[in-house]
Parts: C-alpha cells; sequence; structure tokens
C-alpha cells in the first residue's frame, strides 16, 4: 500500500555494536565525542560512518568502574542502500533499526524478562546472544556458530559430535554473557534461555544446554506472546522474526 509506515532492519553484517565507556560530555557533545571514541574501533573510516547511540539503564555504582553504553556505527553506503530501496517503493521509512534491538523488541514481550532472559537467534552462519531486561538490552554477544555447523544428530539418539562441539561454543559463550551481566550490571542471576525457532530441528539441544547452563531452555513461539487472527506457522516465524521484531518498536525517539 502506497505510503504506508514501515521500519528496516539492517543485515547482521552491515554495522558494529560497540559496548564503550560513556563519555563525560554535556549531551548535545555525546555523539560528536562517541564518533571520536569508536574511530580507531570500526574497520572502516568514521567519516563514512553513520554513528547513534544508547544507555543502559541500572548500572551498579561501583567505585573506579566506567558507566557503559553501546554506540552503533553502520556504514553510510550501506544505510542509503536501504533508504533508497523502500524510497522506490513509495513506502514511508520511519526507522532503519539494528538485528539487536529488533530482538531486544520481542523479548520485551516474554514473561522471563521481567527478570532478565537470554535470547539466541541462530542464522545460517552465525548467531547473537543478547540479555535483556525489562525492556533494555544490557549485553549483546556475536558468535561465530551457525546452523551450518549444527547438523542433524545420528540415528542412535546421541548429538552428532560436530553438533555437541557447536552446542559447547554456545554455552562457552552464554555463561561468559551470563557472568559479566551479573558482575558488572550487579543484576540478579538470569536463569532461562530462549532460542529463536530454528530452520533445522536438532534433536537433544534443549536438554544439552540446559544440563551444562543449568538453567531453564525453551523454544520461542509467537503465537504465545502475540495476539493474532490467525497463527503463526514456524516458517513464516523464521522467515520474519526481525521483521515482527522491527515492527514492535515503541520508542518515539528514532535511533
Amino acid at each position: 500500500m502506497d505510503n504506508s509506515r514501515c521500519s528496516c532492519v539492517i543485515d547482521t553484517h552491515s554495522h558494529s555494536l560497540l559496548l564503550i565507556e560513556a563519555p563525560d560530555v554535556q549531551p548535545a557533545e555525546l555523539k560528536a565525542a562517541v564518533r571520536w571514541r569508536i574511530k580507531d574501533l570500526i574497520d572502516f573510516h568514521i567519516d563514512d560512518a553513520v554513528i547513534d547511540v544508547f544507555e543502559i539503564p541500572e548500572q551498579g555504582a561501583t567505585p573506579g568502574r566506567a558507566r557503559l553504553m553501546y554506540a552503533v556505527a553502520a556504514r553510510s553506503s550501506k544505510v542509503n542502500t536501504s533508504i533508497s530501496k523502500l524510497e522506490k517503493t513509495n513506502l514511508q521509512l520511519d526507522t532503519i533499526d539494528i538485528p539487536e534491538l529488533a530482538i531486544r523488541n520481542i523479548t520485551s514481550l516474554l514473561d522471563d524478562d521481567v527478570r532478565g532472559v537470554a535470547f539466541l537467534y541462530l542464522s545460517a552462519e552465525s548467531g547473537v546472544i543478547t540479555l535483556t531486561r525489562q525492556g533494555s538490552l544490557y549485553l549483546s554477544r556475536n558468535i561465530d556458530v551457525g546452523l551450518k555447523k549444527m547438523i542433524p544428530e545420528s540415528g542412535n539418539n546421541e548429538l552428532h559430535p560436530q553438533t555437541e562441539q557447536s552446542l559447547d561454543k554456545i554455552v562457552l559463550e552464554v555463561q561468559r554473557s551470563l557472568d559479566y551481566y551479573e558482575s558488572h550490571f550487579s543484576q540478579p542471576p538470569i536463569t532461562s534461555l530462549v532460542i529463536a525457532p530454528m530452520e533445522q530441528e536438532v534433536a537433544g539441544v534443549l536438554p544439552y544446554l540446559s544440563a551444562n547452563l543449568g538453567i531453564a531452555v525453551s523454544i520461542m513461539d509467537f503465537n504465545s506472546i502475540l495476539d493474532s487472527e490467525e497463527s503463526i506457522d514456524t516458517s513464516s516465524q523464521i522467515k520474519c522474526l526481525l521483521a515482527i521484531g522491527a515492527a514492535l518498536r515503541y520508542e518515539q525517539k528514532v535511533l
């Protein structure tokens, strides 16, 4: 429909999400200070970067520990390409978002988000782990484990060694994230991991992760958290997860 409003989510590899020390400057000077701070942390020239920032709430006031915030840096060319494509469709672009915040929008609807929840999103080549609490993103970590490495189990009801190796990497990265979340942000322990629907089902993944992490592990189902006249099939949930997350955006300010 012409002139319909929409949001766009840029590709996972089109931006950098950086956890940095918050500059001690006035709000009007924040983005300029962040631009200077991250210029050596990105793999492209800072003059070609679109920069934005968002804060992390409820950081414990530990003496000698700096307050942290997130900076998002994306290539201007990538952002402009997305804008140009949408302009040709006559859609009205409201926001350009990143996958981590689209996922945050989804996890904010989970019951476990009240006390904190870990979320695992696996694409074909890589994955994203996010830790959120009460609608705020505290931590995001990219991992080099994707669904292509999560090959099916063998016929004797045992996980294939390569699948188990991938799961061990996920366990390590999730545990590191949980430890950092508790120690740096002084938050209560997270006791649940929710996994986005996967294109390839691998039996035994949930009990393996639960046993090795010591927390509850489940697969997310949009039908349990969204009000919809029709049931959303698994295939659509997989393909549209980030689009749905972007549509759930609730901030008035454009990031």
